[in-house]
């Protein structure tokens, strides 16, 4: 029972070591932002839902069936990967029963990678 427990510990200490190399790769993928770009692009498209911050509470928010997500708790969730947000915004996000647009003809990858670091940028100064 005790080597049991030693290899169960042993393979979840694995298992989190994978997953946190695995994020801080993707978290990390597009290199530099360019928080002028990021503050550009937030404004022309997430702004009028997110509101002036991301936290969801932008104008149109209240018309919505689904409330906005807020962006900077979903970019600071430990568990979360970059990466999967990303694709949420390019792809639209079928968790919001659709009402998420995908951006994927007007955004990039990077320019979402842009869009984050300036939100985070503005709820941590």
């Amino acid at each position: 029972m005790k080597k049991f427990a030693l290899y169960s510990i042993a393979l979840i200490t694995l298992s989190l070591s994978v997953f946190f190399a695995f994020k801080l790769y993707t978290d990390n993928q597009y290199g530099e932002p360019n928080l002028t770009n990021g503050q550009a692009k937030f404004n022309l498209n997430c702004q009028s839902c997110h509101g002036d911050k991301g936290e969801g509470d932008g104008i149109i928010a209240n018309s919505l069936l689904v409330s906005p997500d807020n962006i900077y708790t979903e970019l600071t969730n430990p568990l979360g990967l970059k990466l999967e947000l990303i694709n949420s915004v390019l792809e639209g996000d079928n968790g919001q029963d659709g009402i998420m647009p995908a951006f994927k003809g007007s955004l990039s990858a990077s320019d979402v990678n842009d869009i984050f670091a300036y939100i985070k940028t503005i709820n941590e100064t």
